[in-house]
């Protein structure tokens, strides 16, 4: 479990958002925060991650 706080400032550390202007990446994250404070009352958001591992052997 991550705080809403920290949620967002993983997404904001996102390559997309960074090259986004900075009214523009604040407005989001803004509008994110109420969407989320919505369905998420205690701001405690689960985070999950799928990992790809691939491995490649040379013969």
């Amino acid at each position: 479990m991550v705080t809403l706080d920290t949620h967002l400032a993983n997404i904001g550390s996102r390559s997309a958002f960074l090259v986004l202007d900075q009214t523009e990446r604040r407005a989001f994250l803004k509008e994110e925060r109420g969407r989320l404070r919505q369905a998420f009352p205690d701001e405690l958001l689960e985070e999950t991650y799928v990992v790809d591992l691939l491995v490649a052997a040379c013969p």
